[in-house]
């Protein structure tokens, strides 16, 4: 699948997500998407939905491999100096564009699907729905994130990410584990600081009282 990094947004697959302010997003903040159609569109973050509404609904998603070499230092560390997860430790770490081209790094993705998402914001997360429905066509929820890992802990999570993988909330934000072969279990703190590019949702769809949300579609980047 064809990769792309620049400064507002990364490319998946023809998919473009959001990479503006992403320091501030997780899965699940809301907020009220700014500049929609511009080319610095981004999500100002309201809050965010309680880690354990999120728990049982957030999955391993996918990790793919990045060629670090066609991309530029300020594209890459506009949000920063980029965060990344390794083998044995549960917090990312900084680390310069320099010693990502040469640490063979990848992306990896979290998420909650759009059925799981509709059924959080419907019965437990009323905060955010109700937020949603004041704030009209620009409010929005992260649904899903991407997150910089090195390549042993990116091919331990595709190995096991989807048949051992776990997340439950531990106080500082999603703890996501995965077990198996020679690593054990390898464990992540999904956490504000960490996000390298995110996918919002937006409602398409409400009850006539806006107390119930019918239908909701992804906003990629590029979408308004």
């Amino acid at each position: 699948m064809e990769t792309k990094i620049t400064d507002n947004y990364f490319e998946y697959s023809t998919v473009k997500y959001f990479r503006g302010v992403a320091e501030d997003c997780v899965i699940g903040s809301y907020g009220k998407k700014r500049d929609p159609i511009g080319a610095r569109a981004h999500l100002d973050v309201q809050t965010s939905v309680k880690d354990d509404y999120l728990a049982s609904r957030v999955k391993y998603i996918t990790t793919v491999d990045i060629d670090w070499s066609q991309t530029t230092k300020a594209d890459v560390e506009v949000n920063g100096q980029l965060q990344c997860f390794g083998l044995n430790t549960s917090a990312a770490v900084g680390m310069s564009y320099e010693n990502a081209k040469n640490g063979k790094l990848k992306l990896t993705k979290f998420g909650i699907d759009e059925a799981h998402l509709t059924g959080m914001l419907n019965n437990d997360a009323v905060n955010a729905r109700n937020y949603l429905a004041d704030e009209g066509s620009d409010g929005r929820i992260v649904s899903e994130i991407w997150v910089v890992v090195d390549g042993k802990l990116g091919e331990h999570f595709s190995a096991y990410g989807s048949l051992s993988g776990s997340v439950k909330a531990n106080g500082n934000g999603l703890e996501f584990s995965a077990t198996g072969g020679s690593n054990g279990q390898q464990t992540i703190t999904l956490s504000k600081g960490t996000t390298f590019a995110y996918l919002m949702y937006k409602v398409k769809d409400w009850s006539n009282s806006k107390t119930h949300i019918e239908d909701m579609e992804p906003d990629y980047k590029g979408m308004g």
